[in-house]
């Protein structure tokens, strides 16, 4: 019996390393995700400030172009090319 036994701890102990190794492989992997989800969180900060910056300068120009337009709407009708 107590061969027996010691065979038995034996297979126990194998059977543990190969669950050790495989944790191993998991934990390396999941650090590889972990680094690219943070990569990737980095990269939609990025462009999601670069859509602000886009957006306030459309917002700019579409201002811009408004009271031009109205400047060449006011100049049309001071000299009576459109009525008022």
């Amino acid at each position: 019996m107590d061969n027996e036994l010691r065979e038995v701890l034996e297979s126990i102990k194998g059977e543990i390393r190969q669950l050790g190794d495989k944790v191993e492989k998991i934990d390396k992997r999941l650090e590889v995700v972990e680094f690219k989800v943070d990569r990737n969180t980095e990269k939609v900060d990025d462009l999601s400030l670069d859509l602000k910056v886009v957006e306030r300068n459309i917002r700019r120009d579409i201002r811009k172009l408004s009271d031009e337009n109205e400047t060449i709407i006011e100049a049309l009708r001071q000299h009576e090319i459109l009525p008022r």
